[in-house]
């Protein structure tokens, strides 16, 4: 099994992210996963509908390339 992480950038709370293991096991239309990371937590995980396990990451600064949306 592939170790899967989203980043988030400093600010973001919520995320919409593709499981890796659902899209190669099941398609892309199956690999949707969706959460929350309080902005007060700096990593946690997130579960996708079929049970794959995410790791998600807090970034310390935003990513070369990432747009705030203000």
């Amino acid at each position: 099994m592939v170790e899967q992480t989203i980043w988030l950038s400093p600010r973001t709370t919520a995320f919409t992210a593709v499981c890796a293991a659902c899209a190669s096991e099941r398609g892309y239309h199956a690999a949707h996963v969706e959460g929350r990371l309080p902005l007060e937590r700096d990593h946690g995980t997130a579960r996708c509908v079929h049970g794959h396990e995410l790791r998600v990451e807090r970034a310390r600064r935003d990513p070369i390339g990432v747009l705030d949306a203000a």
